[in-house]
């Protein structure tokens, strides 16, 4: 699908940089990886597990439905993919769930365990790196859980050093347990309709 509509998360971004990604989300497109048309033996995001990853495990993931992986391309070379993420199903306590807004923590089923959605993967190849790719990934990511026919309550994501950890807290991300991070959908929901009364 063609990149449509930003969330509120650009609203820590100045001006001018929303504008430019706006410019850019014109010229892009995700879909879900396919084995025969996207190339995945030349991405190279600068960390070898994830361009491995890509290139020899996603595809059966996918085919197995242990995961989705979506790419991200550009739509004049729709074959070179520019970044990935992947979410697959995943579950977690109530009694671990980071403490959220009182507004939030009301509307949250009371069960003892959630249905939440694991962002286990999101990568950008090295020459697009810090222009606005890893945001609209993770953007994507979470229009997708918002309007998933199965609902989740949380998506989880397991940052791979702390400079990831600290990228992800920008986007609401909090300690769910060593090494893992949360944020509620409703949290989310919340930040796509501030950003629709802007416009």
């Amino acid at each position: 699908m063609k990149l449509k509509c930003f969330n509120a998360f650009t609203l820590d971004h100045s001006k001018a940089s929303v504008q430019n990604l706006w410019s850019m989300a014109e010229q892009l497109q995700i879909q879900q990886l396919e084995k025969t048309r996207h190339n995945r033996k030349d991405f190279d995001c600068g960390v070898p597990p994830l361009n491995d990853y890509l290139e020899k495990q996603a595809a059966l993931d996918v085919k197995r439905k242990a995961a989705g992986c979506w790419v991200i391309t550009s739509t004049v070379a729709e074959c070179t993919i520019l970044g990935y993420y992947t979410l697959s199903a995943e579950a977690i306590d109530a009694v671990d769930l980071p403490e959220v807004p009182k507004a939030i923590s009301k509307k949250l089923p009371g069960y003892r365990r959630f249905g939440a959605a694991l962002l286990g993967r999101l990568a950008v190849a090295r020459s697009q790196q810090g222009q606005g790719i890893e945001e609209l990934l993770l953007m994507d990511a979470f229009h997708r859980c918002l309007v998933m026919e199965i609902p989740v309550v949380v998506i989880v994501v397991d940052p791979k050093d702390k400079k990831a950890a600290d990228w992800y807290e920008r986007f609401g991300f909090r300690a769910l347990t060593a090494g893992r991070m949360a944020v509620t959908l409703l949290e989310l929901e919340a930040r796509f309709n501030e950003l629709d009364s802007r416009r």
